[in-house]
């Protein structure tokens, strides 16, 4: 008997706590009103057909709205991702799980899931949604008491990009099918696809400085700081290069022998515009070349333990401003990277010019400057040609047909699509 209580106790929860939108499919006030209309003519004519009649109708109509009212109480929803990081041509899972957590059973449930029309699901059909850009799949199943049913679903990631999926509408109703309630599901998931990264063949970039901690063979200059050894003094030696100890144990002077060593820095442009003038259009295949060739360059030199900034005039993803990412480092700095680039638009805020100036003016003496663009603006191989002649190593990668100007100094690579790297199309000096 308690038990009996209990689970009456636990529909009426459920009833009160039913939301969603609720809306008839077959019943209206008219038909509500009809029926009452039936059941009293029926009694006052003493026709128990008709007031049968009337009393079925009712009786259907209370039965099916009070189902209907409880149908989507109860239910847990839950959307996961095998991965939220990923590679253009990759393959995630999807899994959409729905749990029924009360008795009553919900005859029919359809799951509208909403997603990026960058994301291709397979082997199941989407349409499109009523948002620009956006697709619907659609999922139907029927639920016992105290059921669960499952979805795993292939994901095809074909293009670079922040994509997203939800949010999710939940629609259900009772068994014959007249009231019908649809909840809102707002969860959005992201899945954040990176460039494509192709392998750097022979790429050669000059970027020293003085002083640093990478290793090279032969260096003018030393870091004080990494001794790797002692000789004996020589008389061109600096006084402060005496071990004092190690010459006391030795009987003779003896000095710090250090390493040499070099810090590379490198400092890439990219330019998204695709035309001089942003009313002439968008090549959006160019910009993701662009993009391309960027996210390699900035592995490649991080591969081989380059101090690595990035700035572009497209959109960073989640705000209104251009890209910029501080020169910096290590497996984090590969990670922002490659976050930023996935979600940079190819849509620009400011000029290409207007980013290199302000971008070059913060950079660390010795830094390498490369410029990514499929295209030169006015006043560009003016300001190559004044940061080469302040110092700067300028390097140049043209996309597409971008012509390479003739600048004494400037270091020009064009770069396939497998990665091969052509040198010295404009003089190396």
């Amino acid at each position: 008997m308690s038990a009996e209580r209990s689970v009456g106790r636990d529909l009426v929860g459920w009833f009160r706590r039913a939301t969603g939108s609720e809306r008839s499919i077959f019943f209206s006030r008219f038909w509500i009103v009809s029926a009452v209309a039936v059941v009293l003519l029926g009694v006052v004519a003493d026709e128990r057909g008709i007031t049968m009649t009337g009393v079925f109708v009712g009786g259907a109509a209370a039965v099916t709205w009070a189902w209907n009212r409880a149908t989507l109480a109860g239910l847990r929803y839950t959307r996961s991702f095998a991965s939220d990081r990923l590679f253009p041509g990759d393959v995630v899972e999807m899994t959409i799980s729905i749990v029924n957590e009360k008795p009553l059973p919900v005859p029919w449930l359809t799951i509208d899931e909403e997603l990026s029309d960058g994301l291709k699901v397979l082997d199941r059909e989407s349409f499109p949604a009523g948002v620009s850009g956006r697709r619907t799949m659609q999922l139907r199943t029927r639920l016992g008491s105290y059921e669960r049913v499952t979805w795993r679903i292939a994901v095809e990631c074909p293009v670079r990009g922040w994509h997203t999926v939800g949010p999710s509408a939940i629609r259900a109703g009772d068994p014959l099918g007249f009231f019908s309630n649809r909840l809102q599901r707002p969860e959005i998931d992201s899945l954040i696809v990176y460039p494509r990264i192709n392998a750097m063949q022979n790429l050669r970039l000059p970027s020293r400085h003085a002083v640093g901690d990478v290793r090279v063979p032969r260096q003018l200059f030393v870091d004080p700081v990494r001794v790797i050894g002692i000789r004996d003094y020589r008389p061109e030696d600096p006084f402060k290069a005496i071990h004092w100890k190690a010459s006391a144990r030795q009987g003779r002077l003896q000095v710090r022998v250090a390493e040499p060593t070099t810090t590379m820095q490198l400092a890439i442009f990219a330019n998204i515009d695709t035309f001089e003038r942003y009313w002439e259009g968008l090549d959006i295949a160019t910009a993701e070349r662009v993009i391309e060739i960027t996210a390699s360059l900035a592995i490649w030199a991080l591969d081989n333990r380059y101090v690595v900034g990035l700035t572009s005039n497209g959109i960073a993803g989640g705000s209104d401003q251009p890209l910029r990412i501080l020169a910096q480092r290590g497996a984090e700095q590969r990670l922002r990277v490659l976050e930023g680039l996935a979600k940079l638009s190819p849509y620009s805020t400011t000029t290409f010019l207007s980013c290199l100036h302000t971008g070059v003016a913060r950079l660390a003496p010795g830094t390498t400057v490369v410029i990514v663009t499929s295209l030169l603006p006015d006043g560009l191989d003016a300001r190559m040609q004044a940061l080469i002649q302040s110092g700067q190593r300028v390097v140049l990668i043209p996309v597409g047909d971008c012509p390479a100007p003739a600048l004494r100094g400037l270091i020009v690579r064009r770069i396939d699509p497998h990665g091969e790297v052509a040198h010295a199309e404009a003089a190396d000096g």
